[in-house]
This record gives structure tokens, sequence and C-alpha cells, in this order.
């Protein structure tokens, strides 16, 4: 439960920082790029990385080995790193991009109902390539997420309270004095 809360937090507080207009002294400016606003949130984890990277370097990777000298050897910075290594950084790095572009476009709700509907299909998908089981309470929460974003996508049929008409009529009743 914290964990959704702070992720919800996360959402909501990413989706202003993203649409939040920009002002110079009154005077509205043009936009920052979503590719400027990436690089200001990382910058911080970025920091974090580097001081732990700092105070992690006097006992980094020392081997069984021992050089010519005696001591012993010490493996490079990026030891492990192979090519696949790399895709799954470029990845992670596509992904990240690729959720801003959806905050910026759309909201936080469709994130998250997209997200959802990910797993329910990779998880069905993993079913036939992988013969993974699935579980009761799997295949109600997958319905939960399917139905919810069908409901979310369309209006309610106007026997149900929805739909345009009920809407607009809703709306004058509101707005126009009797």
């Amino acid at each position: 439960t914290v964990a959704c809360l702070c992720s919800a937090f996360a959402g909501v507080y990413f989706e202003k920082v993203l649409k939040r207009p920009t002002n110079d002294g009154g005077q509205a400016r043009a936009p920052v790029s979503m590719w400027m606003r990436n690089v200001q949130m990382a910058f911080f984890s970025i920091l974090i990385a580097l001081i732990n990277m700092w105070r992690e370097s006097a006992n980094r990777g020392l081997t069984d080995g021992l050089n010519e000298t005696g001591e012993p050897m010490v493996k490079p910075f990026m030891h492990g790193f192979t090519g696949w290594a790399w895709v799954i950084v470029a990845l992670q790095a596509g992904g990240g991009m690729l959720v801003a572009a959806v905050i910026k476009y759309a909201d936080n709700v469709l994130k998250g109902m997209a997200t959802g509907v990910s797993v329910a299909t990779g998880t069905f998908a993993s079913t036939f390539l992988f013969g993974t089981t699935l579980s009761v309470q799997f295949g109600m929460g997958a319905a939960m997420i399917l139905v919810s974003v069908y409901f979310f996508s369309n209006d309610l049929p106007a026997a149900c309270g929805g739909g345009e008409k009920a809407k607009s009529d809703e709306m004058k009743k509101l707005l126009l004095p009797k």
C-alpha cells in the first residue's frame, strides 16, 4: 500500500512537472522539452550514483588473483558489461522516454491503464510461449483491468445515465438559470 501511494504520488508529480507552464517574471516562455525535463530529473539519480561509486571505490571488485607486483587485481569499472547489458540499458532508457511522452501527451491515469494492459497481455502471451500457468486471482485482476479500460475509453450508454445527451442535459441544468 505504501508502494502504491508513493508510485501514485510520483506519477502525479511527474505529470505536473511536465505539463506546468513555464514563465519568466510573469511572461510565458516556450515550454521546456521532454528531453530537458528528463535530464533535470535524472540529475539527482546520477549524483547519488556517483557519490555511491566514489564511496565504494576503495573495495571495488577485488579478485582472487594477484598482479605482477603481488597486489590483488582490481576489476575494471564496467567489468561484466556485455553487449546484452547495453541492450538492456538502451531498452530501459527508451522505456523512460516512452513514459515521459505518454505523460506529456496523455495523463497519469492512461499511463497506469496502459501499464496494466501490458502486464496482462504479456502474461497471457507467456502462457502460450512458455507454458506459464495463471491463477484465478490473476484472471480476475486482468478482467478488472480490461473492463476498467473499456469503461474509461467509452461513454456509458444512455440507459445507464451516461452518453452525450445525458451529459449535455445535466450541464444545461447546472449552467442555465431557471
